[in-house]
């Protein structure tokens, strides 16, 4: 055969499916997610406050953390920022270029099934159709907004607070975005990050990428920032001296005559703060922050001196996890002024002071109320496991907290004396799991074991369900709901449901101020002493029962003042997302045994 006769390669059609194999086998480009970003990424109004090209330049802190995702060595990444840094567009750019040069299945985890709708709609779709390189590999015709086809892989979208959802498929990529927002638990015992991290374990080249503001020092970002191998922050030069420093709130200067003036002060200090080198004492001006963030660097915490910094920049080492912290001072869209404004108008509010300290500086909230009462929780642990009956208790109650998705629930044993002990505590999915809990026998040391004599559930949510479930358990489980205002005589009494379905049914309403109180007041005394509010010992599970003891402790006692000038103590939650289901199931437990005369429990020789 002549050489004419053989078909030209570049006008030969090749099977779809040939095609496919070839492309995903081609090697991946010699290409950062930083250089793959500036080459492709087109962002929209919605995206961002310079809508066009993305430029790297424009935020410099974001290249490495971007960067280190193409790290062979690396498999999880922890971005512990501050607002309006752009960290979630750097996500963006990791998944982009995952699907056009390492293709992977991948799972993006946000807080809710909700949040995912919204950032598949507005923010990951609108960047597939405005990126080339990626809207060719798109597959549009299955139209799914959790789960959106490329070219050998999917993105799949889920909320932390659908377990089944995150436990259901193996993928390679797992991107973790506002991870201190998510649920304490997603299903039974497992955190959400737990439940995803556990689909990458078949692949060696996995990689998990949590980006969140702080939230507590005990929150999910801060611990995975300080249990990474190399935890980093950006340090920029001195305009003035060429000193390398990290950007601090203190350094942050106004007129001194500022502070005497306080109906001035605000308009002013926005116009006239500066920053001061920690160095050199020199100023810093809003125009000089642009160059210092171009000439910063990443360098580990651990490194105090620039000399030892430049000498361990020449040892090879390679950490599998890698942390990054960084404040909103650095924003190039954030002046001096800002910040400085942000902290006088919040630093005497706790409430918006916690949220500058998050948000603005990009650090944990440390509540030293908090931290002692959780620690009083743990040091009431008595002699007995988890799931058993204390040899001196005499009676089980159980309070049930609804939620939309699921059921809070605790076990409470008691004894004379209102003395009682935490023996076991959970969430259910379903009325079925509901039901096996309310049917187990419960063993007890040196007895035979109980059973759950009286449980209160919530009724304030998911009303008409929570009705129908307690008209199928009469004498077990009774509806119960908060009383919207201090209850003066009694805090418990008995009412009837007003429903067309179950009327005449016994509703109970609490006054949860009081209950709180409660046990408040019980952890003050010494463990199994009389009256005492007790907890398992959890010499195997303290894990499990630290995260009890947050949400008993999740909320503070505080003086509020109406527009009369009256002033009222009220139970509010220390944070915005602080989980308090487990504290109103230990009020609906307790309220369950004052209805259950737990009072009249006398000693065996009485």
């Amino acid at each position: 055969m002549s050489s004419k006769s053989l078909p030209d390669t570049a006008e030969m059609e090749y099977a779809p499916w040939l095609m496919e194999i070839i492309t995903l086998l081609k090697p991946p480009r010699s290409i950062t997610v930083s250089q793959w970003a500036d080459e492709n990424r087109i962002l929209n109004t919605k995206a961002s406050p310079l809508p066009g090209p993305w430029r790297t330049s424009r935020t410099p802190y974001l290249r490495e953390p971007m960067d280190m995702f193409k790290a062979p060595h690396v498999d999880k990444i922890v971005m512990c920022c501050g607002t309006q840094l752009g960290k979630s567009e750097s996500v963006y750019n990791m998944i982009g270029y995952a699907i056009d040069q390492d293709p992977g299945t991948m799972l993006l985890v946000l807080p809710s099934d909700e949040l995912a709708r919204s950032i598949s709609k507005n923010r990951l779709q609108p960047m597939f159709q405005s990126t080339d390189t990626l809207l060719g590999k798109w597959d549009r015709t299955h139209g799914e907004t959790l789960e959106l086809q490329f070219l050998g892989m999917y993105v799949a979208l889920v909320g932390a607070n659908s377990p089944s959802k995150l436990a259901s498929r193996p993928v390679r990529y797992v991107f973790y975005d506002e991870t201190d927002k998510f649920p304490m638990f997603s299903g039974k015992e497992a955190k959400p990050t737990e439940l995803a991290s556990e689909r990458t374990k078949n692949f060696f080249n996995r990689k998990e990428v949590h980006v969140s503001s702080p939230t507590l020092s005990t929150g999910h970002i801060w611990s995975e920032f300080l249990n990474a191998e190399v935890r980093k922050r950006y340090f920029v030069p001195c305009p003035n001296c060429g000193h390398y420093q990290t950007f601090k709130l203190a350094q942050i200067k106004w007129p001194e005559e500022l502070n005497e003036h306080k109906s001035e002060r605000l308009p002013r200090v926005l116009a006239e703060s500066w920053y001061e080198c920690g160095h050199c004492r020199g100023k810093i001006h809003d125009m000089d922050k642009f160059k210092m963030l171009a000439g910063g660097e990443w360098r580990p915490v651990e490194q105090d001196s620039e000399k030892r910094w430049h000498e361990s920049r020449s040892i090879s080492y390679h950490p599998r996890s890698v942390a990054y912290n960084i404040s909103s001072v650095y924003s190039p869209w954030v002046t001096f002024g800002q910040v400085a404004q942000k902290f006088l108008m919040s630093k005497d509010d706790p409430a918006k002071f916690m949220n500058f300290v998050n948000g603005w500086l990009g650090e944990p909230w440390e509540n030293e109320a908090l931290r002692l009462r959780s620690d009083m929780v743990l040091e009431r642990q008595s002699t007995h496991a988890r799931g058993v009956v204390p040899q001196k208790a005499r009676l089980l109650t159980c309070g049930i907290d609804v939620q939309l998705d699921c059921y809070w629930w605790v076990v409470r044993a008691w004894g004379p004396k209102l003395t009682s002990w935490l023996v076991d505590f959970g969430r259910c999915e379903t009325e079925g799991e509901l039901d096996e809990l309310l049917d187990k026998e419960w063993p007890q040391m040196g007895r035979e074991p109980l059973q759950i004599s009286l449980a209160f559930m919530d009724s304030g949510d998911q009303t008409d369900e929570v009705y129908e479930y307690c008209s199928t358990h009469t004498g077990l489980v009774y509806p119960c709901k908060g009383s919207s205002s201090r209850m003066a005589r009694a805090p418990i009494t008995e009412s009837k449901v007003e429903h067309d379905d179950f009327g005449g049914m016994r509703l109970f309403i609490l006054d949860t101020y009081y209950y709180k109180n409660f046990i408040a007041g019980r952890l003050k005394r010494a463990t199994d002493s009389p009256g005492s509010f007790n907890v398992y010992n959890s010499e195997d599970e303290a894990a499990w029962l630290h995260a009890y003891a947050e949400q008993l402790c999740a909320e503070q006692l505080v003086t509020e003042i109406d527009g009369m000038g009256r002033q009222t103590q009220v139970w509010r939650p220390i944070t915005r997302h602080a989980w308090n289901h487990l504290l109103d199931a230990e009020c609906y437990a307790i309220a369950a045994a004052e209805r259950a005369n737990v009072r009249y429990l006398q000693e065996e020789d009485q």
